[in-house]
């Protein structure tokens, strides 16, 4: 957290203390039950609409903002799929979930946790590749009837279903990502979820 804030110390002096000081802020948040502060720009067409920066006491961060902070790779359009699950008895967000955002981009309901797997961007869209070759019928038997895909306004592909069948079409489709998914913690639940976005794969699955 120090080097942060030594970061944003140069970051003032180089462009000037009362340009910044204009349009950036920072905000308190809890990720996980850990404290952090975030710095971001009032003036950016991000954050600028957020009704938090007018109504948020505490200068608790949004959670939009927080999505942003714990996943900077992936543009505004791209992280519209994903939302911050937020306790208000702990104050504390978790990672970045998949589902819908209310106005202040936490989840309207408890949503699935998401984790970025350890996959190359060429994986990631030959998965992409593979599921939209089967919709179209061209991989038959590559999704089941347990499995849904679909293609978020974003541009992510959702594929849900039970987390065993997950695992068998992702590995049928030569995905890494089949390996994660039968990990023991996420067969733990019943289902789960994949989420392809920016050349990125996410695993999103109930937190027991």
């Amino acid at each position: 957290m120090q080097i942060r804030l030594l970061v944003y110390a140069a970051l003032l002096a180089i462009t000037g203390t009362s340009t910044l000081h204009a349009t950036a802020t920072q905000c308190e948040t809890k990720i996980d039950g850990e404290p952090v502060t975030i710095f971001y720009d009032t003036e950016d067409p991000t954050f600028s609409s957020f009704r938090e920066r007018f109504l948020r006491r505490g200068h608790q961060c949004p959670g939009a903002v927080v999505i942003t902070y714990l996943m900077p790779d992936l543009s505004t359009s791209e992280r519209e799929v994903f939302c911050a699950n937020y306790d208000p008895e702990t104050r504390s967000h978790s990672m970045p979930a998949q589902g819908r955002r209310d106005a202040y981009g936490r989840c309207v309901e408890p949503s699935r946790t998401c984790a970025l797997v350890n996959t190359t961007k060429q994986e990631a869209m030959a998965l992409m590749g593979a599921v939209k070759r089967a919709e179209e019928g061209n991989r038959p038997g590559l999704l089941s009837s347990t499995i849904t895909a679909v293609t978020h306004s974003s541009g992510a592909m959702i594929l849900s279903g039970n987390a065993g069948a997950l695992t068998s079409m992702l590995t049928s489709a030569g995905a890494t990502v089949g390996a994660a998914v039968s990990a023991p913690a996420v067969l733990a639940g019943a289902a789960a979820s994949v989420v392809v976005i920016g050349g990125a794969v996410y695993l999103c699955s109930d937190e027991e």
